[in-house]
């Protein structure tokens, strides 16, 4: 049961993530097409996300986003709006900091054409279209992916870890300079604000109505604070002081998100010690174990493999291949389907 559960929710994960990637790239196509029309930034910027708002809203109401991962009505009858929120503010924080850190990059870029002042990413149309380019290769990813998503909390992290970090490639360039300075400066970004969106987005499609509204409202209010606060910074203090502020607000993200990573998995090891199969080692005394055939044939019952179970008792994937074989031979077993009927009629 638990099993099909997990596939269910990943595969309804891998359609709703498929269904944004056309979305994105709708986005990036009709703010191109705009571009042919008129030079300002802002104005196409602002046209495309309001379009793109109303698409998301039409794709919710028409049931295209949807999840199997939402818990039953009646488990979260008792479950006040309240805790919702920050239940769900707790699920995407984040990956709505790091999208919340885009925004300030668009902030800026929006300043600088307003103000005519100097801004890293977003001022001259060549940035524009390539932040654009950037949009697209996301689009396609998510859609071309979308049936490689078997494992969401993975997929969900490495997503957040890789963006952040695609976002540091501008400053590894720093002495580059015209087009390509634009390319890899514009380029991460459009792909990475995409794709932290598309995570986001996807997260409140596993929520209620009324937490998606609630919460939906709440992030529309931090994107226009973060735009104000960093157009305000680049006017007020300049480009190079706002970029350094920029720069250690995203290593602290990246930080913080690879402990994140980590706190997630020690979070899942620890439900999979407390639901495992335990052996009852009385039962197989006979077959003449050691204490460490033991310990690989627990990790064994709970489907681990060997480059894990090497990894968990800091050995070589050879010598716990050499282990498994004697277990089997030992055990009178040939696979691990067939350890795990022995197991179950001892």
């Amino acid at each position: 049961m638990g099993a099909s559960k997990g596939k269910d929710s990943s595969a309804a994960f891998a359609k709703n993530i498929s269904v944004l990637g056309y979305a994105v790239l709708g986005k990036a196509a009709v703010s191109l097409a705009m571009s042919l029309l008129t030079s300002n930034i802002m104005l196409i910027d602002l046209a495309s996300s309001a379009l793109f708002v109303i698409a998301l809203c039409v794709l919710f109401k028409i049931g295209a986003l949807s999840t199997g991962m939402a818990p039953a009505a009646e488990d979260i009858a008792e479950v006040s709006l309240r805790q919702e929120l920050i239940s769900g503010l707790q699920i995407i924080a984040v990956f709505l900091a790091g999208h919340l850190l885009c925004q300030c990059l668009l902030g800026m870029g929006w300043a600088g054409f307003l103000f005519n002042r100097y801004s890293t990413v977003l001022q001259t149309g060549s940035s524009f279209a390539f932040v654009q380019c950037g949009s697209i290769l996301c689009g396609a990813f998510l859609v071309l992916a979308r049936n490689r998503f078997d494992n969401i909390m993975n997929f969900r992290y490495y997503a957040v870890l890789g963006c952040l970090l695609l976002l540091v490639v501008p400053w590894i360039s720093a002495d580059l300079a015209g087009d390509t300075r634009m390319l890899i400066t514009a380029l991460p970004w459009g792909f990475s604000s995409s794709l932290l969106t598309a995570i986001v987005v996807t997260d409140l499609a596993n929520m209620r109505v009324r937490a998606i509204l609630a919460l939906s409202a709440f992030i529309l209010a931090l994107n226009v604070g973060a735009i104000l606060l960093s157009g305000a910074g680049l006017v007020f203090l300049g480009d190079d002081i706002v970029n350094a502020i920029w720069r250690t607000l995203l290593i602290l993200l990246i930080a913080l998100s690879g402990l994140d990573i980590l706190w997630q998995y020690q979070q899942v090891e620890k439900r999979l010690e407390e639901t495992s199969v335990r052996p009852d080692y009385g039962k197989i005394d006979g077959y003449k174990l050691t204490n460490r055939e033991k310990e690989v044939l627990a990790f064994l019952l709970q489907g681990r493999r060997a480059t894990w179970i090497a990894q968990k008792l800091y050995i070589s994937d050879n010598t716990v291949r050499a282990h498994v074989k004697h277990i089997y031979q030992k055990l009178g077993v040939h696979t691990r389907e067939e350890l795990i009927d022995f197991m179950s009629a001892q």
